[in-house]
């Protein structure tokens, strides 16, 4: 069960949903708004108003902000499961974008447009894409949102809540599977563990690998005259997901082994017993989808 706040009683589930909401309008009127006089320092205003949100609720609530953003030391096996959880996560989330854009080719071509054109942005869209992320959209997932679920006595009831809202937040169609898969799992990490350094590692991650390197790339291809239009990346694309399949051939594996991990890490810092299903009856029923991704993929190209 998600460890409680001293303050718990202040944070309910219903303001849980009042701030996600809050949230959301923040981002849309604040990127509306922004993008006329911020111009590309718009995101970066955002992601600090997100910050901004999540401490005033703290101080709403009277809760120090070391319960709602704890941080403490990461062992090895919270590295690792972290680590592992984001390499079952993203091939999957990759898959399903590229699956949904196929039957939404526009959409998904103004995301990836969206995302060619923050990478143009040079070292301000690298700080507000990879660095205020794991930090500002952390705290307020993560943090002040989740905060008001602890009270939820089932994990996996809080989880699929901060993971469902993390998709919507993005404001996405194309993505919201993704998104949602990746704030489930940053939300499985901050209720097992209680360490915020956890899911902003995760973040972090996640957004330096697809965003960051993006960025470094799109400056190198600008230099060089390569430019890639959106309408080209979104053709190679939806060419991909055979390809996809095979590479999320063990994401499966890698979940399972992951939250193992976290896990057990939750359980030998309680002082409690092993409970559930064995890893090995894990793993074994984690080779079915293995299976059946891989072989989908191979069919595909020969379709």
């Amino acid at each position: 069960m998600a460890k409680e706040l001293s303050t718990q009683a202040r944070w309910k589930p219903w303001k849980g949903v009042i701030l996600f909401v809050i949230t959301l309008v923040w981002l849309i009127a604040g990127s509306i708004i922004g993008s006329i006089f911020l111009g590309s320092f718009a995101t970066f205003v955002v992601q600090l108003g997100f910050l901004g949100i999540a401490i005033v609720a703290c101080l709403i609530n009277k809760t120090p902000l070391k319960e709602v953003f704890p941080i403490k030391k990461i062992t090895v096996r919270d590295f690792f499961g972290t680590v592992l959880m984001w390499m079952g996560a993203l091939p999957l989330g990759m898959l399903s974008a590229v699956i949904v854009g196929k039957f939404m080719p526009q959409t998904f071509e103004n995301v990836t447009s969206g995302v060619q054109e923050i990478a143009g942005v040079a070292v301000i869209g690298f700080i507000t894409t990879v660095i205020c992320p794991p930090i500002c959209e952390e705290a307020i997932m993560r943090g002040a949102i989740l905060s008001n679920f602890r009270g939820i006595k089932k994990d996996w009831i809080i989880v699929l809540i901060i993971g469902v809202m993390f998709g919507i937040l993005h404001t996405d169609t194309v993505r919201f599977i993704n998104t949602a898969l990746m704030g489930g799992c940053l939300a499985y990490l901050m209720v097992k563990r209680n360490n915020f350094l956890l899911p902003a590692l995760y973040h972090f991650i996640n957004n330096f690998l697809l965003i960051g390197l993006n960025t470094i790339t799109t400056m190198l291809a600008q230099q060089q005259e390569q430019t890639v239009t959106a309408a080209e990346a979104t053709s190679a694309a939806v060419d991909s997901i055979p390809s996809l399949m095979i590479m999320a051939t063990l994401s499966p594996l890698f979940l399972v082994l992951g939250v193992h991990l976290i896990k057990r890490q939750a359980e030998i810092s309680e002082g409690i017993e092993k409970k559930g299903m064995k890893l090995g009856a894990k793993i074994g029923i984690s080779v079915i989808p293995c299976v059946l991704l891989f072989a989908g993929g191979i069919a595909l190209m020969f379709v």
